[in-house]
């Protein structure tokens, strides 16, 4: 179930599910230790967190894409792990934390389904990650230059 807070924020659609799985290697080619695994991306969300399984979907795993970690999870069926993972509330609170959202969305207002919210520079390269550094745009695009930084290793220390 989703937070109030959340449902209350016009346009605020939490993830974009797919009706069929997609190749994580197709749509993630450049977080490759993922495409092994977890072969499916099912979907993700509006802060670029994915969600993928293996192929009989019964291991899944959320892609911190900011972090550069993932979460595995198990779950009899991609119904089960949403209602059981994803519309959890303390699993929302935890990756849609409201002094981040709240103003990201107020300031930006909703976007499209194939979008995501992002800061502006990206952490692992010097940004705050703040509210109002937040830009919005394509998650397949924001997602492979994610993956490109992370495969280039930490930025070097000055």
């Amino acid at each position: 179930m989703t937070q109030q807070w959340l449902a209350d924020l016009p346009g605020w659609a939490p993830f974009t599910f797919a009706s069929e799985p997609a190749p994580t290697a197709e749509m993630l080619p450049t977080w490759p230790r993922l495409h092994e695994p977890y072969p499916l991306v099912h979907g993700f969300s509006r802060l670029g967190h994915v969600v993928l399984s293996d192929e009989a979907q019964r291991r899944f795993c959320v892609l911190y894409p900011l972090e550069g970690g993932s979460k595995g999870y198990e779950a009899a069926s991609l119904d089960e792990l949403r209602r059981t993972v994803i519309d959890d509330r303390g699993f929302q609170s935890w990756i849609f934390p409201e002094a981040l959202v709240r103003p990201i969305v107020e300031r930006l207002g909703p976007i499209d389904a194939g979008a995501v919210y992002y800061p502006v520079p990206y952490p692992m390269i010097g940004g705050s990650g703040a509210p109002e550094t937040y830009s919005s745009g394509d998650v397949w695009v924001f997602l492979d230059i994610v993956g490109q930084l992370w495969m280039q290793g930490p930025p070097p220390r000055v």
